[in-house]
């Protein structure tokens, strides 16, 4: 495998400052003194946590073709690894902000075993709609739609958001949050997240004295600036993606040297399954992958439905076309 000689890794820009119960923990400090980075506003330490030897973490990024329950429970176990792993750094009361739907997973009423605190989460629900705005930034804007809860006067804050791609949505909700109430640090725990998506809430965490805390799964992503199927949203294996060495070769031998986006629409992915399947088919087509190089066992048994199979020869029937054959007997 022929790696680009400008390609930083996690080896190049951090350090491992633990291991536990088989993952390691890194700690990248003053990332925006590095050359690659000095346009971008970033927290002065960013942690990754890497699932070494293919463990939930990584599995997670490689799993493109993971949807529904199986992804769902990918998510929640991921990320209440990640949150335990930094309980300890919890001080003073602590509330969750879970985002919906993505952050459900994330809902620390639902871990198992419990994080040890007294009493119930302080936690609220909120519904961040995207809306399409031509005029706006990126082409939408972010609205709440619902919220159930309370702006918790605590000290510590963690926001539940499982991907952050462009940032907008947790950007939005904190600008929102800081008006009624300023926390001293807020965590993040996404379990698919680029560094563009951290310089938002990192400049609203700046302006009012508030530390910002986030926890990356295996990797720090760079968006992709014309994505395969929309723009600015894909999340794949861009120039300024920073992995581990040996998670890049696994990344490449997955997605074929492709910068196919690892989890494409996570949403999707859980509550439509079967418009992610298709839209992951085309996708793959769409950047080059062979689909002769795919394990199809490893895919969803709603591939081989005749539901789907129905659903998906009316709407993409090119791509039906190339790839029916692998789900049909």
């Amino acid at each position: 495998m022929k790696v680009d000689e400008n390609r930083l890794f996690l080896e190049d820009l951090g350090e491992i400052v633990m291991s536990r119960g088989g993952k390691n923990i890194w700690l990248i400090k003053g990332i925006t003194q590095h050359e690659a980075f000095r346009d971008r506003c970033l927290p002065e330490k960013i942690y990754v946590v890497d699932f070494p030897g293919r463990g939930p973490g990584q599995e997670f990024l490689l799993s493109r073709q993971a949807c529904g329950a199986e992804k769902f429970l990918m998510i929640k176990e991921i990320g209440h690894d990640m949150i335990r792993l930094f309980e300890r750094m919890f001080e003073g009361k602590v509330a969750q902000f879970v985002i919906l739907w993505g952050g459900r997973p994330l809902d620390l009423l639902d871990a198992n075993p419990p994080l040890h605190r007294i009493g119930l989460l302080d936690t609220t629900y909120i519904k961040l709609t995207r809306v399409e705005h031509e005029a706006a930034f990126r082409g939408w804007d972010i609205v709440e739609s619902s919220f159930v809860g309370e702006w918790w006067k605590d000290e510590t804050w963690i926001i539940m958001e499982e991907c952050i791609a462009s940032g907008q949505t947790v950007a939005h909700f904190t600008e929102e949050a800081v008006q009624f109430h300023r926390p001293k640090r807020i965590f993040l725990f996404p379990v698919c997240a680029s560094l563009e998506g951290l310089e938002g809430i990192c400049r609203i965490c700046m302006e009012n004295d508030i530390e910002l805390i986030p926890v990356f799964n295996g990797a720090l992503i760079e968006v992709a600036k014309e994505g395969v199927s929309k723009p600015f949203t894909d999340l794949g294996l861009q120039p300024r993606t920073v992995v581990t060495r040996k998670f890049y070769g696994d990344l490449c031998d997955r997605y074929q040297g492709t910068p196919l986006c690892w989890v494409g629409d996570i949403g999707d992915s859980i509550y439509k399954p079967e418009q992610y399947l298709m839209e992951t088919l085309e996708d793959m087509l769409n950047v080059g992958m062979d689909p002769e190089r795919e394990d199809f066992s490893l895919w969803s048994p709603i591939v081989r439905s005749d539901h789907f199979l129905t659903q998906f020869e009316a709407s993409r029937p090119k791509i039906f076309s190339q790839v029916a054959r692998y789900f049909t007997p």
